[in-house]
């Protein structure tokens, strides 16, 4: 499972980075392949969802800390489409701490989102909480791409 720790060590990055190394070597589904197959468990580790701006607003209004920083996955994709992603609880007060986001109010961050309206959201788990919500950009998001080769992982929020 995703951590506050991984977060904040680089640990994640460097995982989305070999995903998409996968996907960029390979082609077709991906769903009966090995390295895929542990990719998807690996996904599913973090229960990603779609979420509806009222659903992600819910999130952000029952948290204790917001914060706000640029999507984790955009460091590897620097010319991609500019969404930032909201961070909440443990997650946002680590990620102040350590330079990567900003902390915010509750308007602050439903703006944020509705600023990129155009672009689906998906809430994770973090540490066995959902801690980050996404402003996704699909042609490069990790779990956008892993439905894409055959490795469902996003359903929507009931």
């Amino acid at each position: 499972m995703g951590t506050v720790a991984n977060y904040t060590g680089g640990f994640i990055l460097e995982s989305i980075r070999k995903a998409s190394r996968l996907f960029d070597s390979t082609e077709g589904s991906l769903a009966d392949n090995e390295k895929g197959i542990r990719l998807r468990n690996n996904i599913n580790e973090f229960e990603p969802l779609i979420v509806s701006f009222n659903q992600a607003a819910e999130y952000i209004r029952h948290a204790k800390t917001i914060a706000i920083g640029e999507r984790v996955c955009r460091t590897l994709h620097p010319g991609s489409v500019f969404t930032e992603s909201i961070f909440l609880n443990e997650l946002a007060e680590s990620l102040v701490k350590v330079g990567h986001a900003r902390f915010a109010t509750i308007e602050q961050a439903e703006e944020t989102l509705q600023k990129s309206a155009a672009h689906p959201i998906i809430i994770s788990k973090v540490s066995g909480e959902y801690m980050e919500i996404c402003a996704s950009y699909p042609p490069e998001c990790l779990y956008w791409r892993a439905e894409k080769r055959g490795l469902h992982c996003l359903n929507p929020k009931k």
